[in-house]
């Protein structure tokens, strides 16, 4: 007997030895990142065991959590069990099982909104001039990257700090071409890379220095999702409703609309220029940037340039892409060049 009531009381010892658990508090976030779980490239939440939000402490999550819900752009704070998982253990698995008790906070996650392409409407408070070619930035929260263009000069970095309120860059790589509003361009990578805060208000994106002295405010791009038929290759016809002679080299037109952007030739130089909105009527280019080669015989280009900057709105034609002026007049007119 004495040796039975032993062995159950070594099992019931073995068997809380094996069974230990405890409750845990953790912040998730509404934004998940690119990790490596061990099979391969993965998306994983992210979790900060601060009793607030902290913007410092947030690391990828690799776990499941039983009965737990992960919800786009909003910061949950749970309380959880945490048990021991018996031996023997899968190679790279975690030896801990999570399981929801409750979800104690929610509140939004800011850090969802970044995700887009939005260009700059005022450098530290003053407006990018009509005739400059509009900087922009592309965000993508997943792998930490960003992108864009300063206005001549394409560029990409890495987000090197993603908080509630703070954010920062790593090393801005761009090409370096020289350009006419160079001077623009090095004022807003220069504020770009001091960055270090950031606040979104009435779809306006508003980067910040550490100090407070720099202001980068940006608005969203305005993108419908109807509009793949533009996102070609077009050979231009038509100018001001004239057609073009066809001895001479024709403009041509590139509209991404994946990255919101236009490039091409008009005839001599090669141009480029930032899409501000885009729907299945509207289109508003920034300014448009340029080489500046004299070429033998100007008069296309020359007109071929004015009239793109009164593009207004456009509408196809049968394999015409037409664009208009804000009263409606024909100002260009393309056909696809396959």
């Amino acid at each position: 007997m004495k040796l039975v009531i032993g062995w159950l009381l070594c099992l019931v010892v073995f068997s809380c030895a094996n069974n230990k658990s405890s409750t845990e508090v953790f912040w998730v976030s509404g934004i998940k990142s690119s990790c490596d779980n061990g099979a391969g490239k993965s998306e994983c939440v992210m979790i900060c065991k601060e009793t607030k939000a902290n913007d410092d402490n947030w690391e990828n999550f690799y776990s499941e959590i039983e009965g737990f819900e992960f919800k786009k752009g909003v910061l949950q704070k749970i309380e959880v069990l945490v048990t021991q998982k018996e031996d023997p253990l899968p190679a790279d698995a975690s030896s801990l099982n999570y399981k929801l008790v409750k979800v104690l906070e929610q509140k939004p996650d800011n850090r969802g909104h970044l995700i887009g392409e939005w260009y700059v409407q005022s450098i530290d408070n003053e407006l990018i001039p009509q005739d400059s070619v509009v900087p922009a930035l592309s965000i993508h929260i997943s792998d930490k990257t960003i992108y864009g263009n300063g206005g001549c000069n394409s560029y990409k970095g890495s987000i090197t700090q993603l908080g509630i309120e703070t954010l920062s860059f790593g090393e801005l790589l761009s090409t370096l071409r020289l350009c006419e509003h160079q001077a623009l361009e090095d004022k807003y990578l220069a504020a770009l890379r001091e960055t270090a805060a950031y606040k979104i208000k009435d779809d306006k994106l508003h980067l910040y220095s550490k100090d407070r002295n720099k202001e980068l405010v940006f608005k969203r791009m305005d993108k419908s999702k109807n509009t793949t038929r533009i996102n070609d290759i077009w050979a231009a016809v038509r100018i001001e409703g004239n057609p073009i002679n066809r001895m001479v080299e024709v403009p041509k037109l590139e509209v991404n609309v994946g990255d919101m952007k236009v490039f091409g030739t008009d005839g001599c130089n090669n141009y480029f220029g930032t899409i501000l909105e885009l729907n299945e009527e509207i289109i508003t280019l920034g300014g448009i940037g340029s080489t500046r080669k004299m070429c033998p015989d100007m008069d296309v280009p020359q007109r071929y340039n004015e009239a793109l900057s009164k593009i207004n709105s456009y509408e196809f034609d049968n394999q015409l892409l037409i664009f208009t002026d804000k009263d409606g007049n024909e100002v260009l007119a393309f056909l696809k060049t396959d």
